[in-house]
């Protein structure tokens, strides 16, 4: 099954709270918060992780030449035993105080259809190539990407509650009141008990699929290099009631305008209920098997779909894929948008008529985990995982 390490953790050499230097992941940060967090610290990680702010080519020299400097200069170290990290986020969401464990560690690679690391959405080659170019830059990895098992009795639990007294080596409080602290694990045996507890389980990527493939890449360019055959994850329980995992909704424009008449046309596909001409609420928190929708003209509405047969293959159930084959079937679809933040693009959607707001229930982790066990993979843009491990809390060299 999987096979992780300990490594050599690469850390900010500073004591106490670490706030100013971290950041979420490369991919969930936009233009203008790139430009602040640049703003925060001059050894902030987004420095690395994405470069200078506002230049239309990245100089992969640059971040390379600033990782080894800040190494040189102290503003990193290099842990001298390996170490598993145990990781820990405390969120708010909705009004919901959540925590959510992980564990960093080393992941051997394989290629995939060969387990036990099993991917669940396709790539774009453009952040592969970027990516990878950070790697031969850095010959690090600057940030871990997000593994997952299913345990319903996680293994875990007691490690992971045994340092709830004890200091962590890292720690830092956001100005959002998120909390993130993290414990280095280098006792012998311990490192070998996690590695049989999670050695046994199966892991689907949830966010890194890119990153995945970049070392993989790598792998294949540096055949003889030491160290490549591994990469830095966060390995965690979906079944812990910290983890959220998110639709990803859709906005739709129509080559022609939507009428009352898409209604009535979705009323083939299962069974139609119309609930408003605004926006509605409860768009964005849908149950199983039931599409929402919201249009200009014909107001808001929701789809319930009809069960499908026991035998369907995972990813038919899913609503996400039902979205996508009933969709060609009653409007000319023009362009997608795929988005996170549907209820704050209600404004926009609610001034042309010709977009279609698409909502969509949460998939659950034990469809996800039979796709990807099945070498299938999800639509393209099907789900969001939170929380996001922060950037920065700990690094890893290719060694």
């Amino acid at each position: 099954m999987a096979k992780i390490a300990p490594f050599n953790g690469i850390r900010f050499g500073v004591s106490g709270d670490i706030s100013r230097l971290i950041a979420p992941p490369y991919d969930v940060i936009d233009d203008k918060e790139h430009a602040s967090l640049c703003k925060t610290n001059p050894t902030n990680i987004i420095h690395l992780t994405l470069g200078a702010p506002g230049s239309k080519q990245r100089d992969y020299r640059s971040i390379g030449g600033k990782l080894h400097k800040w190494l040189k200069e102290g503003t990193f170290h290099r842990e001298q035993e390996k170490s598993f990290y145990a990781y820990c986020q405390e969120y708010t969401m909705e009004g919901q105080r959540l925590k959510f464990w992980g564990l960093f560690a080393l992941l051997k690679l394989n290629e995939f259809g060969k387990g036990p690391v099993y991917p669940h959405e396709k790539v774009h080659q453009g952040p592969v190539d970027d990516r990878y170019k950070i790697m031969e830059a850095t010959k690090a990895n600057l940030e871990p990407i997000m593994v997952l098992y299913r345990a319903p009795n996680d293994p875990m639990n007691m490690l992971y509650s045994s340092l709830e007294g004890l200091p962590p080596v890292s720690s830092a409080v956001l100005t959002n009141g998120t909390r993130h602290r993290m414990w280095k694990l280098s006792m012998p045996h311990t490192r070998a008990r996690i590695q049989r507890m999670i050695g046994k389980l199966p892991l689907v990527i949830a966010d890194g699929h890119h990153r995945y493939n970049s070392a993989l890449i790598y792998r294949r360019a540096h055949p003889r290099m030491k160290g490549v055959d591994h990469m830095m994850v966060l390995i965690g329980n979906t079944e812990q009631k910290g983890i959220r995992i998110l639709p990803i909704n859709r906005l739709i424009t129509s080559v022609t305008p939507i009428t009352l008449d898409l209604v009535r046309d979705m009323a083939q596909f299962g069974r139609v209920e119309k609930i408003g001409r605004k926006f509605n609420k409860s768009l964005l928190h849908l149950p199983k098997n039931t599409l929402g929708f919201f249009n200009k003209k014909a107001g808001a509405w929701l789809v319930h779909l009809p069960p499908l047969p026991a035998k369907t293959a995972p990813r038919e159930t899913l609503e996400v894929t039902r979205l996508h084959d009933i969709l060609p079937q009653v409007i000319p679809v023009k362009e997608i948008i795929y988005t996170k933040k549907a209820a704050e693009d209600i404004g926009s959607v609610a001034k042309n008529p010709s977009v279609l707001a698409c909502f969509l229930p949460p998939p659950a982790s034990s469809t996800i985990c039979a796709v990807a066990f099945g070498n299938e993979f999800l639509p393209q843009k099907s789900t969001f995982f939170q929380p996001k491990p922060q950037s920065g809390m700990v690094l890893r060299l290719i060694e």
